[in-house]
């Protein structure tokens, strides 16, 4: 990775920053407990950091597939292919669990994070009305990757 930057295992100490990062990115951010919680349930939990930790990617890992949860770069790191790296991670360890794609949920709105999806190659597979909630309902797009 460029500049020194890694993608390592998430740990209790990265929740605040990662919580923080999530505050700048998302208008419905998650919480801290939120972070922790998808440690303690042994999620896939995965950071970007160099000297400090600016992206994060998190996903579940079910019969058949993976499922994408939440992936953030930093404002001031995005476009710069971090995003890119972090979902080729994930569907390196979702092709060596022996999945057969990878789903996630993204707002229609959010068009920079649907068109790095779909470069990565991910389809639209269908769209789950209302699912987002407060501040604003908004349907989701779900997309799907083939492994």
């Amino acid at each position: 990775m460029q500049g020194g930057a890694r993608i390592v295992r998430m740990q209790e100490a990265d929740i605040d920053t990662v919580a923080t990062l999530e505050g700048e990115v998302s208008p419905a951010p998650w919480s801290s407990g939120i972070f922790r919680d998808c440690l303690r349930a042994e999620y896939e939990c995965w950071v970007v950091h160099a000297e400090k930790v600016f992206g994060y990617v998190i996903f579940s890992l079910g019969p058949g597939e993976a499922h994408l949860l939440n992936i953030a770069i930093s404002p001031a790191r995005q476009r710069r292919g971090f995003g890119r790296q972090l979902l080729a991670k994930v569907a390196s360890i979702a092709r060596v669990q022996g999945m057969q794609r990878i789903l996630l949920e993204v707002r229609p709105s959010n068009l920079r994070a649907r068109a790095i999806y779909e470069r990565a190659g991910f389809e639209f597979l269908s769209l789950r009305e209302k699912y987002y909630g407060p501040p604003n309902k908004e349907d989701a797009l779900v997309y799907t990757l083939s492994l």
